[in-house]
């Protein structure tokens, strides 16, 4: 009985193991296909206005500088695959109206679509936050007073947050 539980566990961690490394290789496929140039083009163009990064010469003030917001994770080991994650996902996902404590203007969802927003999230996993210098600048919250306690679970269209894609 005891060799059949063991034996069960090892098949399930071996497709657990392969499920995760399948999902891996869709954001490796991704960015071997992306034009990572196409994707400096549209990011200048597009997102260049509210956000600053070094390598497309951006000085954006609206939004998140995304020198700052990826080197750390870049200098802690993090793999370009989860940049290109973290940015495709947000593009799709960002809120519509700013948040409490919030930079001032909002990001609209979808700004890019299909092979564009493949294109930018490939650039900005490739280059955001190579750079050791920045220029912080301190976070302005969109709204006065005191922001919501943090609630359970994630953010609902109900409570300001957004839907998936």
């Amino acid at each position: 009985m005891r060799s059949r539980l063991l034996a069960s566990s090892a098949v399930l961690a071996l497709a657990a193991g392969a499920l995760a490394l399948s999902g891996c290789g869709a954001a490796d496929d991704a960015l071997s296909t992306a034009d990572v140039a196409a994707g400096k083009t549209a990011f200048i163009q597009q997102c260049g206005g509210c956000h600053t990064m070094s390598n497309a010469g951006t000085k954006g003030n609206a939004g998140p500088n995304l020198d700052d917001a990826f080197r750390y994770s870049r200098e802690q080991g993090f793999e370009e695959t989860q940049f290109f994650g973290v940015t495709k996902r947000w593009i799709a996902i960002a809120p519509q109206d700013p948040m409490p404590g919030s930079y001032p203007v909002a990001m609209p969802q979808n700004l890019v679509t299909g092979q564009d927003a493949v294109n930018v999230a490939a650039y900005v996993a490739r280059f955001a936050g190579v750079t050791p210098d920045s220029d912080v600048r301190a976070i302005t919250p969109a709204v006065e007073g005191t922001p919501p306690a943090a609630g359970d679970g994630p953010a609902t269209p109900a409570d300001g947050g957004a839907e998936g894609p």
